[in-house]
């Protein structure tokens, strides 16, 4: 599907992975918001969001929009969010955050002038690594702050097509730790309905296995697919002469839960793949690429349980 708007969002990744209890309209406010910003920028300045550029860029027009624009900037001032990361020693660390410093309406010009607060610099600007980048014309039209969300969390995850994260996981970040309290109407009304949506109004979309322990489950394995690619078939035994050339490093953290990457640095990673690939190398140093490649990734997965 093509874009209706050039503009970009881009976000850290532990902003896209954090709790943000905003409602739809809220959601695409930011969004048109941070679309504005010059990551480069050192600090914030404010922000003029006409209404009706709201409801063009996302596709929904309602003249109830310009009456309750001063209730949204009521709204928008309480909100805050909860930002999750891990030490060094892989404790988790807590974070929360006042969107807003400043929110303004004025009937008559019918634009909100806005200002993100100062601790938000982090996540918006100067961002050189580990964010995530993504067009605002496939983000503001979606229908549901749970597309919107789950949206967000595949592009963090296209450049290896895979995320991987807990059931409680996605339920913090969505919002619904107190609703649908089985897994069957999570599945139903959220992921199902962000599928289809995500499918027809994006650049992705996406497929799923679902990981149990016994019949609870516990982790969802997205796939992340470009345009009208879908996801491939596993070859047949009879079908392969010869293992295939993997991506250890990309196959690797798909293994691995968002959390569990965010709290490896990149150096940190490097280092594992190196001493991987060094084993590797003294394990089968006279087989083919493909066979090294494997023992790498079996290496790197012996080591990351070690540590």
């Amino acid at each position: 599907m093509e874009s209706v708007s050039g503009e970009m969002i881009v976000k850290a990744n532990r902003l896209v992975q954090a709790k943000m209890p905003l409602s739809r309209v809220e959601h695409r406010i930011v969004g048109m918001l941070i679309s504005q910003l010059d990551r480069d920028d050192k600090e914030f300045s404010f922000q003029r969001l006409y209404i009706k550029d709201l409801m063009d860029q996302s596709g929904v027009f309602s003249n109830n929009l310009y009456n309750l624009a001063e209730d949204i900037c009521k709204s928008l001032l309480e909100k805050k969010l909860e930002v999750k990361k891990y030490d060094k020693n892989g404790k988790r660390e807590y974070r929360g955050i006042s969107l807003m410093d400043e929110c303004r309406y004025k009937e008559d010009d019918a634009y909100i002038r806005a200002k993100f607060n100062d601790s938000m610099e982090p996540f918006l600007l100067q961002l050189k690594k580990r964010f995530t980048m993504y067009e605002a014309g496939y983000f503001l039209p979606l229908g549901s702050k749970h597309s919107m969300r789950i949206y967000e969390l595949l592009k963090m995850r296209e450049d290896i097509s895979i995320l991987r994260m807990t059931v409680e996981e996605l339920r913090d970040i969505l919002g619904v730790t107190d609703s649908y309290e089985y897994f069957s109407q999570l599945k139903a009304h959220v992921i199902e309905n962000a599928r289809k949506e995500i499918r027809e109004k994006t650049d992705i979309h996406f497929t799923y296995d679902i990981e149990r322990e016994g019949r609870t489950a516990k982790r969802i394995k997205f796939f992340i697919h470009q345009g009208g690619e879908e996801r491939p078939e596993k070859p047949k035994m009879e079908d392969r002469t010869e293992a295939p050339n993997i991506d250890v490093m990309d196959v690797f953290l798909s293994d691995l839960t968002q959390e569990q990457i965010d709290a490896l640095s990149q150096e940190r990673l490097d280092k594992l793949h190196e001493r991987a690939a060094q084993q590797a190398e003294q394990e089968v140093p006279n087989r083919s690429k493909s066979v090294k490649q494997s023992v790498t990734l079996q290496r790197m997965k012996t080591l990351w349980e070690s540590l």
